[in-house]
């Protein structure tokens, strides 16, 4: 047995609500956020070794931190059926969906398996403190957290991703070979997205509190050194430009319902007499054009709340529990002034100028200024306090905290 299991557990620190963007972090191999995103976000892999130094500085003093979540801890939440788990083993390769019981996951010893858990700023604080470092990307780029934990020889075979991703060293050793390859073809026999030939062109071995950057197309395969291996992957959404354009004019067209005018019944009294009845009429091409000029449908503006609205969507697997908040409106404002509300882990907020989207909905839409002030402020901050005056059983945030959105 080796000695991280008989380690302490690392707490993470909450990231300050104001990042200092031009400063060097460590985090980021001494490169400020503003100098990685100009340097390698999107363009090309970053290693950083002591990404987290707190794990060498305890390691020095004698008290080597171990993952902030014990592999006991992880495997309970892979139990509940709300949490997307899987678990994969290799020779051969199998892959199976949770939820799964205890006696179904590999012992921490048994080689050539991993479990991995999606989502876990929800499930765990100490996830959503470590998510909170990488704030100075937009939240609208941000998927989840999501933790590998593994046994000797673990992994998920040579693959790439289709996004950028933050591969932090959590307990245990883990080999990543990485390799800017153009032949992304897969092998169609097996039950993963497994590269058909995987050429490794680097390779290092991450410890406890280093972590490796790579953009979106570098195949890249890791491998548990040790026993419970834990890798925390911040990964980060890359929709079609399809999928934004679909559903923005999905959302554009439902808005149309609130149009009065639309309403009103297609008329042509100037239709002429005509030879070529099979044709669209150029009466109802020419109104049609007019109504589209009228509603802006040309300008980007007028499809950005639609794909604001989207990308605030929670994720499909989210569960909100609005049963556990019994609180008349009048008594949420009182408890509002004494202690802070926050947007439930699962929450998605997204600003678009002043208008907030909170999962999928304008809140800020006919809503008082304070209200407005508030959501801007859980936007921004991810926590509001202060006195709301008296609240209505209409007023937004009382509404998204009956859901389960908001918690206190």
């Amino acid at each position: 047995m080796t000695a991280f299991y008989l380690s302490k557990p690392y707490d993470p620190p909450q990231a300050p609500q104001n990042l200092p963007l031009d400063r060097p972090w460590a985090l980021l191999g001494g490169n400020s956020p503003q100098q990685f995103m100009k340097s390698y976000w999107h363009k090309k892999p970053l290693l950083v070794r002591g990404a987290i130094p707190a794990f060498e500085l305890s390691k020095r003093l004698g008290e080597p931190l171990d993952s902030a979540i014990p592999a006991e801890d992880l495997f309970k939440i892979s139990s509940n059926d709300a949490v997307e788990s899987r678990l994969i083993k290799a020779k051969p390769w199998t892959f199976t969906d949770g939820p799964f019981k205890k006696k179904a996951i590999p012992s921490l010893e048994s080689p050539d398996w991993a479990l991995l858990l999606q989502g876990m700023e929800a499930r765990h604080p100490a996830a959503a403190k470590i998510l909170s470092w990488f704030r100075f990307i937009p939240d609208a780029r941000l998927d989840d957290l999501m933790i590998s934990i593994a046994g000797p020889g673990g992994g998920v075979g040579p693959h790439f991703d289709s996004y950028d991703v933050f591969l932090i060293q959590m307990s245990g050793r883990r080999r990543w070979r990485i390799s800017e390859q153009k032949d992304l073809s897969l092998n169609p026999d097996l039950p993963l997205k497994i590269l058909k030939r995987f050429q490794a062109e680097q390779e290092w071995d991450l410890e406890p509190g280093d972590m490796l950057y790579l953009p979106p197309h570098i195949a890249h395969d890791g491998i548990a050194l040790d026993a419970g291996c834990q890798t925390w992957s911040v990964g980060f959404r890359a929709q079609s430009y399809k999928e934004i354009l679909q559903e923005g004019l999905w959302r554009l067209a439902e808005s149309l319902e609130e149009i009065p005018g639309l309403e009103k019944r297609f008329a042509d009294p100037k239709q002429t007499a005509t030879s070529q009845a099979e044709q669209l009429p150029e009466e109802l091409i020419k109104q049609v054009a007019e109504k589209l000029n009228s509603l802006k449908l040309d300008r980007i503006e007028t499809f950005l709340p639609g794909i604001a609205a989207y990308l605030s969507e929670p994720k499909p697997q989210a569960y909100f529990d609005g049963s556990a908040h019994d609180f008349s409106p009048e008594e949420f404002s009182i408890e509002l002034a004494k202690r802070a509300v926050k947007p439930h882990p699962q929450t998605r907020l997204l600003a678009l100028g002043a208008r907030i989207y909170c999962n999928g909905e304008d809140v800020t839409a006919g809503q008082a200024s304070a209200t407005k002030k508030a959501w801007r402020a859980l936007a921004a901050k991810k926590q509001f306090k202060g006195s709301m005056g008296k609240i209505d059983a209409n007023n937004s945030l009382f509404d998204a905290f009956e859901a389960g959105w908001l918690v206190f």
